[in-house]
């Protein structure tokens, strides 16, 4: 096999694939919504921080997606004021969420959640209700 072909079968696109895209988005629309500007707001303020903060920055990678004008990436001051959470305990969850695997820390203070953890992450939220 010569080495172009193996280049695209080993190197693999990890990003949303469309289908997958709108099946997250559909999941989290019970969660959640992202206005123009960016900012999430989670509709069921109840939830554990943890999962606040997983809902957030899957939400804005998704809204990325779809807005070129919104970021992936979320800083540690927005986890605080979307998740109305204590700065200190946004970081702890966002360091949580990097620790997990389910995101990654993108810059000082900046997270973003990874692709192909964001959809088994939507599953179990929706098997614990």
């Amino acid at each position: 096999m010569d080495l172009a072909t193996l280049k695209g079968q080993f190197i693999t696109d990890v990003e949303l694939a469309a289908e997958t895209l709108a099946r997250v988005i559909e999941r989290l629309l019970d969660y959640c919504t992202v206005g123009k500007d960016g900012r999430v707001d989670v509709k069921n303020t109840q939830l554990p921080a943890k999962v606040q903060v997983r809902l957030i920055l899957a939400s804005r990678l998704a809204a990325s997606k779809l807005d070129d004008g919104i970021l992936a990436e979320v800083s540690i001051d927005e986890l605080a004021e979307f998740a109305a959470l204590p700065r200190d305990q946004a970081t702890a969850r966002a360091k949580d969420a990097v620790d997990t695997g389910f995101a990654e820390r993108t810059g000082r203070g900046a997270y973003r959640a990874r692709s192909r953890k964001v959809e088994q992450f939507l599953i179990e939220l929706e098997r614990a209700k």
